[in-house]
């Protein structure tokens, strides 16, 4: 009896080691894969939202408390923001408190909070008079270095060097769309580590009961000899394709890492966003709003084209105009388009390719090649950016008296 309990004790003891050992490996391999997950874009994002955050808190600080001291303030706190990526990590505790928390509490921006937090901007700043918020009222707040930067954030300001009602609220939405994709992302992005540390913690489990099994003793011939029988055969496949899929999942979710939370991808030559990355399978969204589900061991064989990590997006258009058009208008025209990206560089970039493809006794078609100037994290911004340059192009073909046009 005295035999029979020191070797239970020795048996489960050595079983605690072993377990233990392998927890504390468990761990390690899934703090390198969760830093793994988390990758320098989403610390960036984390940076740039808190540096719209503050510049909103700036605009509704009231002007009476600007001075000297409070601008070394501003400039320490600009500075740590714009820090290492080493020092990201710590953004990652950090609560964001301005009035756009009022336009997180639903899934739509609410028009009359956006109105208000404006309206309280402007009586800040201009003093309810009707005009924008100009360079010498921001320098009521802040110092000459800083308003080209801040400018820039606004469409349209860079140029008039004023800052209107329209661009403030366009900021302020995309401020706030921009925050709900950074807290859906932080909701959503343990989903893998989840699922893989459910996944090992079950394998953890049995390795340790099986362990303890075979150290007791208990039939550990008969166990032998039917693990190597073929009563065991559809359970190896069974279990065998399902590490094959979470393999493939660790493969794509975190070594590959093709994609993030809200990106923009092109898939089978069809646009969709990222709703949620699973360890088996990954959700996305149509531009309907239609939520599909895909196995990523079938993505691992699909081409993936992620919009959001692409560099310099460039937009076809397809210009027909009358064959009759003369060579002087279309130098004209020429010269519009370039006027046209050049005053909105928010949107667009100056370069540019005009390039006749066909001409014919009735119709004269051109390719207009343009360049976006910022990534998207939202399709819809995309279709709307490229239907305002539309509109703006026909109105300088009608400008031009260019008569029975077609822009595709």
């Amino acid at each position: 009896m005295n035999t029979f309990a020191i070797h239970f004790v020795t048996s489960t003891l050595a079983t605690f080691v072993i377990a233990n050992g392998m927890w504390m490996f468990k761990i390690l391999i899934l703090k390198v894969l969760d830093c793994r997950f988390h990758d320098k874009n989403f610390f960036q994002n984390m940076k740039n939202q808190i540096s719209h955050e503050y510049i909103l808190q700036t605009l509704l600080r009231p002007t009476r408390e600007f001075n000297d001291s409070s601008n070394s303030t501003v400039g320490a706190q600009l500075k740590w923001i714009k820090g290492s990526f080493a020092n990201m990590l710590l953004l990652l505790c950090t609560r964001l408190h301005t009035v756009c928390d009022a336009l997180d509490s639903s899934n739509s921006v609410n028009e009359d909070q956006v109105d208000s937090v404006i309206s309280m901007v402007f009586k800040n700043l201009t003093n309810n008079e009707h005009r924008g918020i100009r360079e010498t009222d921001l320098l009521c707040i802040m110092k000459t270095e800083g308003i080209t930067d801040v400018l820039k954030l606004f469409e349209g300001a860079a140029e008039t060097k004023s800052i209107s009602a329209a661009s403030l609220r366009k900021w302020m939405v995309k401020l706030s769309n921009e925050r709900k994709l950074l807290v859906h992302f932080l909701h959503k992005t343990s989903t893998v580590i989840d699922e893989l540390n459910k996944v090992i913690l079950v394998n953890l489990i049995s390795m340790g009961a099986l362990a303890w099994y075979l150290l007791m003793g208990f039939g550990t011939t008969r166990f032998l000899v039917y693990i190597s029988s073929d009563h065991l055969l559809l359970l190896v496949y069974i279990f065998g394709n399902f590490c094959k899929m979470i393999c493939e999942g660790i493969m794509l979710a975190i070594v590959m890492h093709p994609f993030d939370i809200g990106d923009l991808c092109i898939i089978d030559n069809e646009q969709l966003v990222i709703e949620n990355i699973g360890l088996i399978s990954t959700y996305f969204l149509k531009d309907n709003n239609w939520k599909v589900q895909c196995l990523n061991s079938v993505l691992l064989t699909k081409f993936i084209s992620n919009l959001n990590r692409s560099s310099e997006l460039t937009d076809n258009f397809e210009i027909l105009i009358s064959s009759t058009t003369s060579s002087e208008t279309t130098a004209v025209l020429k010269l519009k388009i370039d006027e046209l990206l050049r005053s909105n560089p928010e949107s667009w970039l100056a370069e540019h390719c005009f390039n006749i493809l066909v001409i014919d006794d009735v119709k004269a078609k051109y390719n207009l090649v343009i360049t976006h100037a910022k990534k998207f994290q939202n399709y819809n911004e995309k279709k709307c950016q490229r239907s305002e340059f539309v509109q703006k192009l026909g109105t300088v073909l009608e400008e031009l008296n260019i008569q029975n046009f077609t822009i595709q």
